[in-house]
């Protein structure tokens, strides 16, 4: 069984995420595609609170940006979570990674810093 709290732990470490942040997250996760306005008013914030935290998801792989068009011309955004089995790999590759810079960081402690 799986710890939800060690779960978000784990992202809020690998990611640098705020709590608000990972509500993001599970909300996109719940509701697929969204805009941001429409997320807003699902969670009660400011378009640009949500847009921002969106932001830090894109930038950490967490969610993505598609583009549609609009009959009439112009074009506006939708955010969705990537799939929960991409996110574990990307997960995994940072635990990975972290794992690695702390057995060098090891291996430089015992040859005096």
């Amino acid at each position: 069984m799986t710890d939800v709290s060690s779960c978000q732990d784990l992202m809020r470490c690998a990611y640098n995420l705020k709590e608000f942040e990972l509500e993001v997250y599970r909300r996109l996760s719940q509701t697929g595609p969204v805009r941001a306005d429409d997320l807003a008013k699902i969670l009660g914030k400011e378009r640009s609170t949500v847009y921002r935290a969106l932001q830090k998801l894109m930038s950490c792989g967490m969610c993505y940006r598609e583009t549609k068009a609009l009959e009439r011309g112009g074009y506006y955004h939708v955010y969705a979570a990537v799939d929960r089995t991409e996110l574990r790999k990307k997960l995994e590759h940072c635990v990975e990674n972290w794992h690695e810079k702390m057995k060098q960081a090891l291996i430089s402690f015992e040859e005096g810093f």
